[in-house]
């Protein structure tokens, strides 16, 4: 894995080594590289694939089975070329096998806009925080339903990276090789956005940010953060996502919703954009998706159904023409 470092940024890295030691070392540590067989890794990624969890699901997504298999191909390219201990890669031209290909891809999860609005009445009405008015979470789902920032990307956001009525992507939180919260750099270059916000949006943010001025000034007991970041806790803190994805859950059932995940706040975002009418292109760049077909891939069903929508539109106008 020394070699890999060099190339990739520090987070691929650290997931990259993570997969080894989780899901290569287990099967394949006690056995020498020269004596792997191609029969040995179409049996060990067969068991990925073929793994069902407590429900009698696939416990592994075909991506992550993929992500697997490509790096065990990248570790017999590196012994073939690199090292030179074996003339040819047992694991070429291998692939992840498909039982049936509709497990490829779950349906996106997302709120509906009732279930949006339910969630955030609720919020928006909640008396028990630690601090009267902060209401921290109620302005984490109501900023990324109506931005579509990934989580990691909005609990790295600080107050300066809002100027007017844009708001500037370019950094996300994640964790070191000691489980530590750090700051790093963004998914890909298409990450690294500049989004507009509405002005419902804005007034929030502000009224947001004057609840916590008051409380950094005010009370000994809520620290501000170094950094300025606009999601902290009253230590300074950053907020984790495993936490705010506890929180949200527990948040969901108490307001009779059912709790989608916080990526389901951005696709939900994504598909009111969608069927307001907003065009492929423009949802891909605000997402800060690499290519537009990662957009269309991602929400085919929901472009489907708003096609299917509008023909019927369409039939019904005609026939009151004619």
């Amino acid at each position: 894995m020394a070699h890999k470092k060099r190339e990739l940024k520090d987070s691929t890295y650290r997931q990259t080594e993570s997969n080894v030691r989780l899901h290569i070392r287990p099967d394949f540590e006690n056995k020498l590289i020269m004596k792997t067989k191609r029969i040995d890794i179409k049996k060990w990624i067969q068991g990925y694939v073929d793994k069902l969890d407590k429900k009698g699901k696939p416990e592994y997504s075909y991506g992550s089975c993929l992500k697997y298999l490509s790096i065990m191909k990248s570790i017999f390219h590196f012994a073939v070329y690199e090292l030179e201990v074996l003339e040819k890669s047992p694991a070429d031209r291998l692939k992840v096998p498909v039982k049936d290909k509709t497990e490829k891809k779950e349906d996106v999860k997302f709120f509906s806009l009732g279930e949006l609005n339910q969630l955030l009445s609720y919020m928006k009405g909640y008396k028990h925080q630690r601090f009267e008015g902060y209401q921290i979470y109620y302005m984490l789902m109501y900023f990324m339903s109506q931005t579509g920032l990934r989580i990691s990307e909005t609990l790295a956001l600080r107050w300066s990276d809002i100027n007017g009525n844009q708001l500037n992507v370019e950094r996300q939180t994640s964790r070191d090789n000691n489980n530590k919260l750090i700051l790093t750099t963004l998914k890909n270059t298409s990450s690294y956005r500049t989004i507009g916000m509405n002005e419902d949006l804005l007034r929030e943010l502000k009224r947001f940010k004057v609840k916590q001025n008051e409380l950094i000034l005010g009370s000994v007991s809520f620290q501000q953060n170094t950094d300025h970041i606009i999601f902290q806790n009253y230590l300074g803190n950053y907020l984790t996502p495993s936490t705010v994805r506890e929180s949200i859950n527990d948040y969901c059932i108490n307001a009779g919703v059912e709790y989608k995940g916080t990526h389901g706040f951005r696709h939900t975002h994504a598909v009111l954009l969608l069927e307001s009418g907003a065009s492929l292109v423009f949802v891909s760049k605000r997402l800060g998706h690499k290519t537009i077909k990662t957009t269309a891939d991602t929400y085919l069903s929901i472009t489907e159904k708003i096609e299917e929508d509008e023909l019927k539109k369409f039939a019904s106008y005609t026939q009151t023409q004619f």
